[in-house]
């Protein structure tokens, strides 16, 4: 497979992906020093993680960033997660905003489409399992919507 599929599809160790796992790692890490609420909107849902310490908030902001780019270039991550493939492959159709906070991040996840709305709140699931459970968690695949099956 050439290095220009590996990009594409989100593996490899590149730089890029390497400092994306770093972050990850980090954050799986030192979990226990996020918090994470989440407010449903008309189309999805409006996320905010912060933590009081202020490293943290670097590594979960440039982390936030990283993922932003990923999904803008459509460079997958946990491609072996059937949750974070169908995100990739539905990219077109589910508008991601993000926003620095003084403590953390906000994202603003939204679509038109009633069936992806499910794979949001999925994702947001996952996220939550994430910052309860840190490295437990990534190790399982995500709760799914059913259609996914």
């Amino acid at each position: 497979m050439s290095d220009s599929r590996h990009y594409r599809h989100g593996h490899g160790s590149d730089a890029e992906h390497l400092q994306d796992q770093a972050l990850f790692a980090q954050l799986l890490d030192q979990h226990h020093e996020l918090e994470r609420e989440t407010h449903v909107v008309e189309n999805g849902i409006l996320a905010r993680t912060t933590s009081t310490n202020p490293e943290l908030v670097k590594v979960l902001q440039a982390h936030v960033d990283g993922m932003e780019k990923r999904f803008g270039k459509g460079r997958a991550i946990r491609s072996w997660d059937p949750l974070f493939a169908a995100l990739f492959e539905y990219r077109d159709q589910i508008s991601m905003e993000y926003f620095h906070r003084k403590d953390g991040v906000e994202a603003l996840l939204t679509t038109d489409d009633p069936k992806l709305l499910e794979l949001i709140h999925c994702h947001d699931q996952t996220l939550h399992q994430f910052v309860e459970r840190g490295g437990d968690a990534s190790r399982h695949e995500s709760p799914k919507p059913d259609w996914l099956d």
